[in-house]
């Protein structure tokens, strides 16, 4: 058989058996496994909205799914030259859809398709190619789950030491994912090429040159809301080298060279192209154990639009430990700001002290530090834009700004691809708390739990002034035992205006926090394990003074119940009390969950909680409750899961219902 291989190929196999690989007889084809699954799967997912003066709205979606797949494991002349990795297998599906627009019903066959050949793996020069079409049942939120279709293919390459003095490896890979939800859609396209080539000095260290460029192309998002096609196209250059040198290797300097450019069109118009430089040179020594230091700068230039800022600033400091138990630290900063909007420079020190000492019970802990700040600033403009500020907004949770004083009006709201603009009042709500810029998720709108959003905004400056100020901070802590400590801080911050008149004032703060947290193990005749804690803190301010109170309290297993599963309750309460009585906050929660592993062989998870907030401008429940089972024998598995999730807020009522239930086999 091998007299009638092609000459190269032959020759090409021979040198991989000599050179060390292990002997394998070499043939055209050789089959050398197979493993696989076959699978049946049940989702069935129910959404009902019940809002003032408005009739119910209902989205459902359910489906049967039967896979059968198989993976096999092959090469071609021999298992170093070419092996390949091939699998696929049919998708029979039933699907429905209902919403409040109408019934829609979708069967038939889908399949999947893996499929990958690497060309001489375990050499200093390899490659492969591959492709991949998959249609996965993915969750995109809490209790909400969509089938998606996913064709990825491309290939990557590596040009590794033992055959070049500068390593290199690059790949590219385009994607397509389609699916549809009980009211979401994605169709979102991408391509993706990386480069990257290192540099190793020894025991010096080493540089790495990485280019990456992209282009996404997205009609995602809610089917509740107009979508737009947006494309964005992104080019980065990164340049990392990471040294460390000296008689002991006590030198660490890391320096980091970037920069990127990032373009959006949506519809048809476009946002200005962005343009971001980064410089970073950061070094770290250490003298002796009880002599630290450490010295950095930083530089980065960004353009977008009428929106151009240059910003430097550079630190250095010292960390010593003169004795057992005692820290000291002391720095120096500086930096300076020019956009077209405003010039700032500032500079300041600090210094801190943290000593410990053992105690007839316990340990106790005491700390100071203290921060000097002189800043100036020159303004050309009452404001400046902030464009596509990343936030993730989870649950009913509230997502502070970056920025502070922002101008009333001005932020815009959208989702990742910037394909959806939401709508304030609707889909998400704006507080202002102080200087505060609030972001909330209301349940009633189109913004999934959890969804990645960007953010448009623009924010007043201040105008021209100057002022210095010092903020220190005191803490106490005792350590009564390694399962209890009580706690005490205090901090001021005190401005002083030296020169202008900033448009907004000056926020003098003095702040007291104090608290206690224990976790204590007992063995009434079962180990269980209680625990919780209790914080206040004062906080007056000239801005937006408040009380804050918190606590909570649990109690677990640390062992079976009658052998059967574990148990943990908690209960918790943070309350919040401003000046504005709808900015107040009185959040109060319980969990309830039970788990058992192989009971019977059966795993079980089961879960309550609820959480309510009845303080503040919009009163808020929530409840969720889930149910998970897990079956294994050998390679057969049963799965099972009930997510019940229920809100209210405003007036508005969202229940959600997820069933999925799944049966694999693998061989």
């Amino acid at each position: 058989m091998c007299s009638r291989l092609p000459v190269a190929v032959r020759i090409a196999a021979l040198l991989l058996v000599a050179d060390g690989s292990r002997a394998e007889e070499i043939e055209p084809f050789k089959l050398t496994g197979v493993d696989g699954y076959v699978t049946l799967q049940y989702v069935q997912d129910e959404q009902t909205t019940d809002q003032p003066a408005a009739a119910r709205s209902r989205q459902a979606q359910s489906g049967f799914r039967n896979e059968i797949f198989v993976m096999t494991h092959s090469y071609i002349y021999h298992p170093n030259l070419m092996p390949l990795d091939l699998g696929g297998g049919p998708i029979l599906h039933s699907e429905s859809f209902t919403g409040d627009t109408g019934a829609e019903r979708a069967r038939g066959a889908l399949y999947n398709l893996t499929a990958r050949a690497t060309l001489l793996r375990d050499k200093p020069y390899t490659g492969a190619v591959f492709f991949s079409h998959l249609n996965p049942t993915v969750s995109v939120a809490p209790g909400q789950v969509l089938t998606q279709e996913n064709t990825r293919y491309g290939f990557d390459f590596s040009l590794l030491a033992a055959a070049s003095p500068v390593p290199v490896q690059a790949g590219f890979v385009r994607s397509h994912s389609q699916g549809r939800g009980a009211d979401r859609l994605v169709d979102d396209r991408s391509d993706q090429f990386n480069l990257s080539a290192s540099r190793s000095y020894g025991a010096l260290g080493s540089t790495n040159v990485q280019y990456q460029t992209g282009h996404q192309a997205s009609q995602s998002g809610s089917q509740n809301l107009p979508i737009q096609s947006s494309t964005a196209s992104n080019h980065a250059v990164n340049v990392d080298t990471r040294l460390q040198f000296g008689d002991n290797r006590q030198y660490d300097l890391a320096n980091l060279i970037g920069f990127t450019t990032q373009s959006y069109a949506l519809g048809a118009g476009a946002l200005p192209e962005l343009k971001d430089g980064r410089f970073m040179l950061d070094l770290r020594a250490r003298h002796s154990d009880k002599l630290h230091s450490h010295g950095s700068y930083n530089y980065g230039h960004s353009t977008q639009g009428d929106l151009d800022s240059v910003t430097q600033a550079a630190s250095a400091g010292l960390s010593y430990w003169p004795m057992t138990g005692l820290e000291t630290n002391l720095g120096v900063r500086g930096d300076n700001n020019q956009t077209r909007q405003f010039v700032a420079q500032s500079h300041g020190v600090d210094g801190s002290v943290r000593y410990e000492q053992p105690l007839p019970i316990g340990v106790g802990q005491v700390g100071y530090g203290v921060r000097y700040d002189s800043r100036a600033q020159q303004a050309q403009s009452s404001q400046t834009s902030i464009l596509g500020e990343r936030i993730t907004l989870s649950g009913v949770a509230t997502i502070a700004l970056t920025h502070s004083h922002v101008v009333a009006g001005t932020p815009v709201v959208s989702n990742a691809g910037r394909t959806q603009i939401f709508v304030a009042g609707i889909d998400y709500l704006l507080t202002v708390v102080g200087n505060e810029t609030r972001v909330q998720r209301l349940i009633g709108g189109r913004i999934l739990d959890g969804e990645s959003l960007l953010v448009d905004y623009a924010y007043d400056v201040g105008g021209t002034y100057a002022y210095n100020q010092i903020d220190q901070t005191l803490s106490l802590n005792w350590n009564l035992s390694r399962y209890a400590n009580g706690y005490f801080r205090y901090f001021t911050s005190a401005p002083r205006l030296a020169s202008g008149s900033p448009s907004f004032p000056l926020n003098d703060v003095r702040s007291s926090t104090y608290g206690l947290r224990a976790d204590l193990p007992f063995n009434p005749g079962l180990a269980i394990t209680i625990g919780g804690g209790i914080e206040f803190e004062n906080r007056h301010e000239t801005v937006s003074p408040y009380q804050r109170m918190a606590d909570d309290l649990y109690i677990q297993t640390d062992e079976p119940l009658f052998g059967l599963g574990n148990l943990r309750a908690s209960l918790r309460r943070s309350r919040i009390d401003y000046a504005v009585a709808a900015q107040n906050s009185d959040v109060r929660g319980y969990e309830l969950r039970y788990w058992s592993r192989h009971w019977f062989g059966i795993d079980l998870t089961a879960a309550i909680s609820a959480e309510r907030d009845d303080a503040g401008l919009i009163p808020r429940h929530r409840s969720d409750g889930t149910i998970g089972v897990q079956w294994q024998e050998r390679k057969f598995t049963l799965s099972s899961s009930l997510i019940r999730t229920r809100e209210i807020q405003a007036g508005v009522e969202r229940n959600r219902t997820t069933f999925q239930f799944l049966a694999k086999r693998d061989f």
